[in-house]
């Protein structure tokens, strides 16, 4: 740890010739990214990578203002505008800095006000519970910077918390709150280093990554990148919550993943592996904290035991055509040999998209598959569970599959809209049960386990900024129900919504 924590150091302070203007993340949870997401599938924004997220402020701001000098329709410039004004709580710089200078150290607060009202606790609508609630909350938001330094915190203090099956925090408070975001990084033209609590996603648009997603509550952890856009390496390191094996007696927990980066004209693509280790008194181990070592080769040569899984993806993207992404996650590949011990059913998960296909005019249609099998993210182990505090540091659900099609609507100025009619089936299989016994691989379903949940949904989703001062985001449709909550003969169709109404003041406390 001394070692690591020399390293970080040591990066913070790299030669200032490396040249680069450091800047914040825009949150994935921010209502931006459905602008985003509504331009990119319209084949702008392309600066923009596909399959990583969060961005830094400074790249969307830039694929904005290139996308703002060509001509638009009506629409789509009402996007750009909205895109703009949303950026402002972020951005450090100021109209007028000049690009190539060092930017001065400087830091702004500000906040805001929301409600959110909800037919289900569980974020997931297509699995909606029957938890009803209006929840009121605010969040506090602190942006620092300046040269190749940048940071930000952001704190949220919302009694939605308190229902949600997923989060493992207090509920037993009358104001529920958690740190969303909490990071300092260092950003340089070829490098960047950054230590705290962001959310990220490696996979395509508008579905959590089957390797490293953001459906569990951000964790602190270190995050690495070297490279250009074109070719780079990234990682991630973390040190999980233990996992108590018998009182007084605690299993240590490690997640390490990295990724290799293309990038060449309208391809884009990745390999990656990610690594969950665990036992008592184990710590950080040098050969799974390297970026540039093969997990698959330490696994087995060097007998670091546990929960190993591979991942690829690619992307091509056009200006006409739209997008098309896929994302494969190979776990626990048998290639010894040995007897039944090593038969149990095989564990993968695959997504496969199309975004953005023209129709008419500005509309444009959508459609996936993703199918995650019964045992993906677990392994005999129970303390290798692929989960921060309980969700999946991949996907939030295992056991499924689901396909979702749709029209990606752009008719009213600042309003991205997403019409959907998606089919899912969820088995009983969940990452966070026991793994099945030796005896028992041979009838272990691959996927689909027990009595399978089977959602049809016809839904909208969609965002719009009204003015400076107001947000409005959520989702709402009709689930017709099979099996609810794998209850045979338990059949219901029922509204499930989730909206959200936040006040933006104009109020910014500047610190320079």
């Amino acid at each position: 740890m001394k070692l690591l924590r020399i390293a970080v150091f040591a990066a913070f302070l790299a030669p200032r010739m490396m040249a680069a203007q450091a800047a914040p993340y825009l949150p994935m949870d921010d209502i931006s990214y459905s602008y985003v997401d509504a331009l990119m599938s319209r084949g702008l924004l392309q600066g923009l990578s596909v399959m990583e997220r969060p961005y830094l402020v400074s790249r969307v701001r830039a694929s904005v203002d290139s996308a703002s000098a060509a001509e638009h329709s009506k629409v789509i410039k009402s996007y750009l505008t909205a895109l703009s004004t949303s950026l402002r709580r972020y951005e450090l710089t100021r109209p007028g800095d000049d690009p190539a200078a060092k930017m001065p150290f400087r830091a702004h607060a500000t906040f805001d006000v929301f409600g959110t009202a909800q037919s289900s606790a569980r974020r997931e609508l297509m699995l909606a519970d029957t938890l009803h609630a209006f929840e009121p909350g605010t969040t506090g938001y602190f942006v620092m910077g300046g040269g190749h330094l940048a940071g930000a915190v952001r704190v949220a203090l919302d009694n939605r918390l308190n229902t949600d099956p997923e989060f493992a925090g207090r509920k037993d408070r009358k104001i529920a709150g958690r740190t969303e975001d909490a990071y300092l990084s260092g950003q340089w033209k070829y490098a960047q280093l950054d230590f705290g609590r962001v959310g990220r996603s490696w996979g395509p648009i508008g579905l959590s990554g089957l390797q490293l997603g953001n459906d569990a509550y951000t964790y602190d952890h270190v995050y690495g990148r070297v490279g250009t856009d074109r070719f780079h390496v990234t990682t991630v390191l973390a040190r999980l919550e233990n996992y108590v094996l018998s009182p007084g007696v605690e299993s240590s927990r490690y997640f390490s993943v990295h990724r290799l980066g293309v990038r060449r004209g309208r391809f884009e693509g990745g390999l990656s592996e990610g690594y969950l280790y665990t036992g008592v008194h184990r710590g950080l181990e040098f050969s799974l904290l390297n970026p540039l070592n093969v997990f698959g080769l330490s696994w087995r040569n060097e007998r670091t035991d546990g929960n190993l899984n591979f991942g690829a993806d690619a992307a091509w993207h056009t200006n006409h055509t739209g997008t098309y992404s896929a994302e494969v996650l190979l776990d626990d590949i048998q290639i010894d040999k040995c007897d039944s011990i090593c038969h149990e059913p095989s564990s993968y998960g695959l997504t496969l998209t199309a975004e953005g296909i023209p129709l008419v005019g500005d509309q444009r249609i959508f459609g996936s598959y993703t199918r995650v099998s019964n045992l993906t993210y677990r392994t005999p182990n129970v303390a290798e569970r692929y989960a921060s505090y309980g969700v999946g540091l991949g996907r939030g659900y295992s056991d499924y599959d689901e396909i979702r099609a749709g029209l990606d609507v752009a008719m009213i100025p600042r309003v991205p809209l997403r019409v959907y009619f998606a089919h899912r089936r969820q088995g009983e299989g969940d990452y966070r049960n026991p793994y099945p016994a030796v005896a028992d691989y041979g009838t272990t379903p691959g996927i689909l386990s027990g009595t399978v949940w089977t959602i049809d949904r016809a839904a909208v989703t969609g965002a719009v900024m009204i003015g400076r001062d107001f947000q409005i985001d959520g989702e709402g449709g009709i689930n017709r129900n099979s099996n609810r909550m794998h209850i045979v003969g338990y059949d219901l169709n029922e509204f499930e919504g989730r909206v959200r109404l936040t006040w933006v003041p104009r109020w910014l406390v500047k610190f320079e």
